[in-house]
């Protein structure tokens, strides 16, 4: 009787068992194959036939990434909402899980980090009363492993969840959680500095990819993969792989991964000293970056033309209601009070005329307004992506200097360099902020630091740094990077001599409202000497700070401050 009542309640509700999951899956994989118009298109009809609510909000979800996929955040946001209100309706505990795991992939995509980790805390605490299904427990642990990786900087903690969703994903048969997963472990490789591992692993996710036709996730392979290859200095492969790569970016339209190949090749050819090649893919990057902010900002302008239209459309309504209102009163009226009546009704349309002035006037103005906000984000914007491209051309003409210069220019140039350098990196971290007045110090420093990572290779100097992330003034951790550079410079030119043990520490913390900065290294060459490096002198006077200079075993540099928030 039991498989009985089954058979018939399959036969009944198909759309329950099957169809729903078949609708879901079809249109996700339409995704995978990077199919987005058509999957928009898929997604859109069968949003206008469902009456299921479970299918109702995998739809909605479904559009969102499509549109997220697209950097069109506006759009995913609106259905991401659309989503969540139609699961409160539902109070359906899973969906609602599954929706705070997505919203953690949306900010942290988008480099929103504290919006990705109050989703991830209401996620966890929805863990902690209720059950959640193997499907949504892998894409949890899998986004949470990527949050580990590039906010929490833990890739111990990365690796451990990074496994847990793999497991999970492999039980419930989620390609794409494979990959993800995998591709989270492979970083920890590479954070690690342990590249031939991390290749491997890479390799064989590009493999998984292609025999999965999973074409957006085999884009994210190859940029972690070309990326690895130019850190492991293996230039020239690096360099075929991104042609190849890149070629497959532009045949699949895949514009933003465009982008970041075009980005690495330039990148190679700069470390391979070709500068006409580098200077040729700098402005190949400009053009379609160009492209990228004219197509955003050409959208924004007919949409708010749009709403603009509908608003006055919705004004006119009112103003037409209410003259009907008023002339059905003034018919039902006595005589007796016609004469009121006309010349109440005389001042409500006079009223209504001023009011629709106003309102006019009101919304002529506020349109002007918010054409010239957003036009200033957008040359704000460009403006930003063109100082990029300056600051690149000067790093890129420094070195063409270089291959010319003699060995004391040689040295003086480096200097310039990194410095440059640290400037582009801290523009770079400026430019994906949200807020221009603050940055995070520890994103910046580690970046600079990893500026300095073939030279440390290269002369086996060990590094330990421990930075605490505090956001501080963007002016003030201008100093602060141009600061750690010159020590750097200081200690490899002049601690080490010929002695073997090389260290570097390197420790920024906060204590209460100050900001504790040490350095040291365990140069032998500098100890016992009493000297105050000039340029680091005159930072920190700019710096307005009083500093420790310690020569008794090697060197070190400290001091505290407090920084202002304001």
């Amino acid at each position: 009787m039991k498989y009985l009542f089954l058979l018939i309640l399959f036969f009944v509700y198909p759309y329950s068992f099957s169809q729903k999951d078949d609708i879901v899956d079809f249109g996700q994989n339409l995704i995978y194959e990077n199919k987005l118009e058509e999957a928009i298109s898929y997604y859109e009809k069968h949003l206008a036939e469902t009456t299921n609510e479970e299918q109702k909000i995998h739809l909605f979800l479904g559009l969102a990434e499509i549109y997220k996929l697209q950097l069109n955040y506006d759009v995913a946001n609106s259905y991401y909402v659309q989503a969540f209100t139609t699961i409160k309706s539902s109070n359906n505990i899973q969906l609602e899980f599954l929706y705070h795991v997505k919203m953690m992939e949306f900010y942290r995509k988008r480099v929103l980090f504290d919006k990705a980790v109050e989703h991830l805390d209401k996620a966890s605490l929805i863990l902690k009363v209720k059950q959640i299904n193997d499907a949504n427990m892998a894409k949890f642990y899998g986004r949470k492993a990527a949050l580990f990786t590039e906010h929490f900087f833990k890739p111990d903690s990365t690796l451990l969840y990074a496994k847990k969703a793999l497991q999970l994903s492999k039980k419930v048969n989620d390609k794409k959680g494979v990959f993800y997963a995998t591709l989270e472990i492979s970083g920890v490789y590479e954070e690690k500095k342990d590249y031939r591992k991390a290749i491997n692993y890479l390799k064989e996710l590009i493999e998984y990819a292609k025999e999965n036709n999973l074409v957006q996730s085999q884009v994210d392979a190859y940029i972690n993969y070309t990326r690895i290859l130019i850190k492991d200095n293996q230039l020239n492969k690096a360099l075929e792989e991104c042609l190849n790569a890149l070629k497959f970016a532009q045949e699949n339209d895949l514009f933003y991964g465009e982008i970041l190949f075009i980005d690495n090749i330039r990148n190679i050819y700069k470390k391979l000293e070709n500068i006409p090649k580098a200077y040729e893919y700098l402005e190949r990057r400009l053009k379609l970056t160009d492209k990228y902010y004219n197509i955003e900002h050409n959208e924004f302008l007919f949409e708010l033309e749009e709403k603009y239209k509908l608003a006055e459309k919705e004004n006119q309504i009112k103003i037409n209601k209410l003259e009907i209102e008023n002339q059905n009163k003034a018919l039902a009226s006595s005589k007796t009070k016609l004469y009121i009546i006309i010349g109440l009704f005389l001042i409500t349309i006079i009223g209504i005329l001023l009011i629709a002035y106003f309102l006019r006037k009101s919304k002529e103005d506020n349109k002007r307004l918010k054409a010239l906000s957003k036009e200033n984000e957008f040359l704000l914007s460009e403006a930003n992506h063109r100082i990029n491209n300056n600051l690149q051309l000067v790093v890129i003409l420094i070195l063409d200097q270089l291959k010319k210069a003699s060995d004391t220019e040689s040295i003086q140039l480096k200097n310039i360099l990194t410095k440059v350098e640290s400037i582009s990196t801290l523009h770079k971290h400026l430019y994906k902020s949200n807020d221009i007045n603050k940055i995070d110090v520890s994103n910046y420093l580690n970046d600079v630091k990893s500026g300095f990572f073939d030279i440390f290779k290269e002369q086996d100097i060990k590094t330990n740094f421990k930075v605490e992330a505090v956001e501080i003034p963007s002016d003030y951790a201008m100093y602060l990077g141009l600061l750690l550079t010159e020590l750097f410079i200081n200690s490899i030119k002049h601690a080490f001599g010929n002695q073997q043990n090389k260290k570097i520490n390197f420790q920024l913390a906060q204590i209460n409202d100050a900001l504790s900065f040490n350095y040291s290294d365990n140069g032998t060459t500098t100890s016992n000497q009493d000297k105050k490096p000039k340029l680091i002198d005159k930072l920190c006077r700019q710096l307005k700070i009083d500093y420790k200079i310690n020569t008794k075993s090697g060197f070190s540099f400290s001091f505290v401050t407090e920084i202002s928030n304001d």
